[in-house]
């Protein structure tokens, strides 16, 4: 008696229900990925371009001497460092100011030489747009000036804040400039 060895239907039909039933669960699992993929590369996107004029912006602070002066003008305030190292133009040392261009509240990052704003034609800077729509550009300094907290916040977007520490401090003083009466002469 030969005894023939296979599948019945009924195991076959168990076999591919349980299969549609994994690749039904492995589809809606991929499509999840991918949607979730497309929303973080969004996010990524527009963040990125925030992230790129925080870090300009930290590392002109970070690479500026003592010299910064930071003025509030109604909603935004405006900041101005007198020399920094960090130059996005191959100078050796800059002038940077970063303040709100009215129209659409856009950040704008100006280096130069020496120069004054309101700008005139013969001076010769560098304007770079950061990023439009700003709600919020405010830069505090500590009572010791070795400290600055910049907040950046965007329409439609979370605030960005920072601190940088350890900021130089202007050179002491000699002793003969404290004096307030004249040094004593010897007479003979």
């Amino acid at each position: 008696m030969s005894h023939k060895k296979g599948f019945t239907l009924i195991e076959l039909l168990i076999s591919v229900t349980l299969l549609s039933l994994v690749l039904m669960a492995l589809y809606k699992s991929a499509e999840i990925l991918r949607s979730s993929n497309i929303h973080l590369f969004e996010y990524l996107q527009t963040s990125t371009k925030t992230l790129k004029g925080s870090r300009t912006l930290f590392m002109d602070i970070l690479k500026a001497d003592y010299n910064i002066t930071i003025n509030t003008e109604e909603k935004f305030h405006r900041l101005t460092l007198e020399n920094t190292r960090n130059s996005l133009y191959g100078a050796a040392q800059a002038k940077v100011v970063w303040l709100v261009y009215k129209e659409r509240n856009t950040l704008l990052r100006v280096e130069g030489g020496k120069y004054d704003l309101p700008l005139r034609n013969e001076q010769n800077v560098h304007i770079d747009v950061i990023a439009k729509d700003v709600e919020l550009f405010k830069i505090y300094k500590s009572k010791k000036k070795t400290k600055i907290l910049v907040i950046i916040k965007l329409k439609g977007q979370t605030p960005q804040l920072f601190m940088s520490q350890n900021l130089q401090m202007p050179p002491p003083k000699s002793k003969e400039q404290n004096r307030t009466t004249p040094p004593k002469q010897n007479v003979k």
